[in-house]
Order: C-alpha cells, then sequence, then structure tokens
C-alpha cells in the first residue's frame, strides 16, 4: 500500500501544470465568487442611475429629484434620452417622468401621476429603483411632502416588452441552462481530444486524408450539435415545467442557441490546448466554467457585482451570451435584438477556435 501510494504521489507531482491548476485555479474561483456574493453591499459601488425628465420644473420635481440624489446617480434628460438610456443601452433600470404643471396640479389640490419607464428585465435593478421610491416617500412625509398626501400616484409602462414583471425563473433558468452547457461542452470537447491521443486514435487519425484541421472540425461539430440539443432541451423544460417564456422568436432563439454553443465549443478547444493530459482538464475546465458563469451573469444580475467584475464582463462571451437570453426571453426581443450579442459569440467562437486548434495541434500533433 505504501509503494502504491508513493508512486501515485510521485506521479502528480510529476506533472507540475496538473499541481499548479489545481493549487492555483481554486484560488481564483473562490475569489471571483466571494467577490460577486459579498462585496453587492459594499460602500465602493456605484449607485444606480436612474434618468429624470423633468417636465415640471416646479417646487414639487426639484424636491423629489433632490431626495433622490441621495441614493442614486440622478441624470436630468430629455424623454428620448431616458428612453434611450433604459431600452436601448439598458444602462438603467428605470427612468422617472414628471408631467408638466405638476407643482401647479399640486398645489391646487389635483393629483398627478408620474410616469415610471421601465426595463423588466433589469430584475433587482428595477426593484431597488422600486425600493428608492419607497425611501423617498419616507423621505417626503418627515418632510411634509406632497407625496405624504398621496396627491401624486405612480404608472408604470415597460419599454422593452410587454410584460411589467419577470418571473424568478425566466431571470435565473436561462443562466443556469447556459452554465450546465458550459460544462457538459467544456468539459466533452477537452476530454474527448485527450481521449483520442491517449487512446492512440489521434495520430491514427491525423495520417488519414483530409488532414488535421478537417478532421478536428469535424469532432467539433458533433459537439456543437449536442450542445445545441442540450440547451435547446433545458430551455423546453423550463418552458413546460416553470413556465418560463421563450420569447416569440423561434428563429433568434435558434440562431442564439448556435452561437452560444459555438463560443462554448471554442472554449472546450482552448482547453484541451493549454492542458497536456486529462488530469490538467479538470481544474482548469471547472475554473473557467466558474469563472465565465459568475463573471457573465448566470447565477446573479450585474447590479449584485463590484464594479471591477462589470468592467471585466464584456470581455467573456458568456456576458453576451446571457445578454442575448435575456433580449429574448425577457424583453421578448426578436432577430434584430440579439444581431449584436450573435455576432459577438459567432466572432468570438472563431478567434478562440483558430487558438485553441493552434495550441493543440502545437502540443499534441507531433507527439
Amino acid at each position: 500500500m505504501w509503494s502504491v501510494f508513493v508512486k501515485d504521489l510521485r506521479v502528480f507531482l510529476r506533472d507540475r501544470n496538473a499541481l499548479a491548476f489545481a493549487l492555483l485555479m481554486p484560488v481564483l474561483v473562490i475569489t471571483v465568487i466571494a467577490q460577486g456574493l459579498y462585496r453587492s453591499d459594499s460602500e465602493d459601488r456605484r449607485p444606480p442611475l436612474v434618468p429624470v425628465v423633468n417636465e415640471d420644473q416646479g417646487p414639487v420635481a426639484t424636491t423629489f429629484v433632490k431626495l433622490l440624489g441621495e441614493h442614486a446617480d440622478v441624470r436630468e434628460v430629455s424623454r428620448p434620452e431616458a428612453e434611450a438610456l433604459v431600452r436601448d443601452r439598458h444602462a438603467a433600470a428605470a427612468a422617472i417622468v414628471f408631467p408638466p404643471k405638476l407643482s401647479k396640479r399640486y398645489f391646487q389640490g389635483v393629483s398627478s401621476e408620474l410616469l415610471l419607464l421601465t426595463d423588466p428585465a433589469a430584475g433587482s435593478d428595477l426593484q431597488t429603483v422600486k425600493v428608492l421610491l419607497l425611501l423617498m416617500d419616507k423621505d417626503a412625509a418627515a418632510l411634509a411632502d406632497p407625496f405624504a398626501e398621496e396627491k401624486i400616484t405612480l404608472r408604470e409602462e415597460n419599454l422593452t416588452g410587454n410584460k411589467l414583471e419577470v418571473s424568478v425563473f425566466e431571470e435565473r433558468v436561462p443562466g443556469f441552462a447556459l452554465m450546465f452547457v458550459l460544462l457538459a461542452v467544456v468539459f466533452g470537447t477537452s476530454m474527448s481530444m485527450h481521449d483520442e491521443r491517449d487512446s492512440g486514435t489521434l495520430p491514427r487519425l491525423l495520417i488519414v486524408p483530409g488532414g488535421f484541421t478537417r478532421i478536428m472540425l469535424g469532432k467539433l461539430a458533433a459537439r456543437l450539435v449536442v450542445g445545441v440539443v442540450q440547451m435547446l432541451g433545458l430551455l423546453l423544460w423550463a418552458h413546460w415545467v416553470f413556465g418560463v417564456s421563450l420569447g416569440t422568436s423561434p428563429a433568434g432563439m435558434l440562431v442564439l442557441t448556435v452561437a452560444c454553443v459555438f463560443a462554448v465549443v471554442a472554449a472546450g478547444m482552448v482547453v484541451a490546448g493549454l492542458t497536456r493530459s486529462r488530469e490538467q482538464t479538470l481544474p482548469l475546465g471547472l475554473s473557467v466554467v466558474i469563472v465565465l458563469s459568475a463573471v457573465g451573469g448566470c447565477w446573479w444580475s450585474p447590479s449584485m457585482q463590484p464594479d471591477w467584475m462589470n468592467r471585466v464582463a464584456p470581455a467573456v462571451f458568456s456576458t453576451w451570451a446571457m445578454r442575448g437570453l435575456n433580449d429574448l426571453i425577457l424583453r421578448e426581443g426578436g432577430l434584430a435584438a440579439i444581431a449584436l450579442p450573435a455576432s459577438v459569440l459567432f466572432a468570438y467562437g472563431a478567434v478562440t477556435l483558430a487558438v485553441g486548434m493552434y495550441l493543440f495541434r502545437l502540443r499534441h500533433a507531433g507527439r
């Protein structure tokens, strides 16, 4: 038993890359998860952006803006700019519109209505704005403001779809579906490459007519098909069991799913190219999946993440995958809505696939 123990330990320690991945990757993963979970209430988080359309320009709107400015980044803009910030740029979860003659109507004792332009897909960001409105209501009551007398009511208008609210399943299940596909396809792709090499199949495949690139593309195409079926199956299951909307564009969903899985397959190829053995694949692949899931927003809303993570997020493809899924499922968009996310995913997949195949060929083809 002692001999077997010593032998296995020596074999493990001999693989320095596997040892480094096993020790360093968990540190990276724990750091990312801890930052995402426990830095959400830190003082260095930026306050939420709340565009304000002040068509009143009276004392009531001025008081409202002053109170809101104590908790949020208030920006007075025009109505078209406010709608663009919420609907097109997704920079704000909601915008507030103060109607003309609001102050005059209040002092005459006539009720008025504030308009809240919302993006329900923003999830917790929108809830934060609504909580701020409640806080202002209390502050206004303390100042004997008109809001305390219910002379002003609030009306919501969804700028990105037909629903005023989305369910927690619609917010979370697509992210978990993407994470599962990441797990299955990244490990499936990278490990299958090493299995071919370890079993001796790869050298034989490389000498058959067709060449290295075509053989690899054929193998990866099979992984792409399996991943697409898995992701569509998960989304359909979420639709039937949890009532998750699949949006109004089946073509858009199919295109985005193919783009997502293509980028995931490419990531798996990079993992295969960076690792020398099956043992190295496990810690590196798992770390890649967890970091991409966390930074890309598969587990939580971007508003819960620290600022540094939001700045890094656009550089990872999972962020664009989640943006496309949200555009289809939560905002009920079509092909035009996912044009940018899908283009980024295809471009990312093409570049990383080329890098992964180059690394794998450089490391293994000549062995």
